[in-house]
């Protein structure tokens, strides 16, 4: 499937550093076709830590959203949005960003419905192996959010040593649970050294 990046930029103060599912209840107002697009994913706001539970939102900021590349375009409509997450952030302008083949590939939080990481890193290499993708695997911090449901557990990941292919087959499909959340979504990494960051 052809997928891309939608980069959006973003105005506001600070945010919550778990705001995977409100940010994700938020844009599915608004796109009413995002919650039922199964390959579409929703990547985590990064910014610097502000206080305990916070980011700030530095003028590098985006919400970026991961979609078959015919629904770029439906996602434009986010332009000119206010969403109360935080203190209130605005989205502007969009950009399409193109996925590329990169061999270290790093996600910040993976999901597998287990805290343990023995056992997360057996059903990380069972889901792989399953889609044929050879790489080495490095698990890095342990990582809990809140949902509706409740809490989800998981580690952030780097996949080292991929192919192209299984490159870009990587971050077009993601890995584990929680894609609309911000869980599974990989993009290149210059090292494998920093998976712990």
């Amino acid at each position: 499937m052809d997928m891309v990046d939608v980069a959006f930029s973003l105005r506001g103060g600070s945010i919550p550093a778990d705001h995977g599912w409100q940010l994700f209840q938020l844009l599915a107002e608004r796109l009413d076709w995002l919650a039922v697009e199964p390959s579409a994913g929703v990547h985590p706001i990064r910014g610097s830590r502000a206080v305990a539970g916070e980011i700030y939102l530095g003028a590098r900021a985006r919400l970026m959203l991961r979609l078959p590349r015919e629904r770029a375009e439906q996602s434009f409509a986010l332009s000119g949005a206010r969403f109360d997450l935080g203190n209130g952030v605005e989205v502007g302008s969009a950009h399409l960003r193109p996925l590329f083949a990169h061999g270290t590939l790093y996600s910040q939080f993976v999901t597998t419905g287990t805290s343990d990481e023995a056992e997360f890193h057996r059903g990380v290499s069972t889901e792989l192996q399953s889609g044929g993708i050879g790489c080495k695997i490095i698990c890095g911090k342990s990582r809990r959010a809140q949902t509706q449901g409740g809490e989800i557990a998981g580690f952030s990941l780097m996949l080292h040593e991929l192919s192209p292919e299984h490159s870009l087959g990587m971050q077009a499909a993601g890995l584990g649970a929680g894609r609309k959340l911000g869980c599974g979504i990989f993009v290149p990494h210059k090292s494998a050294a920093a998976v712990g960051a």
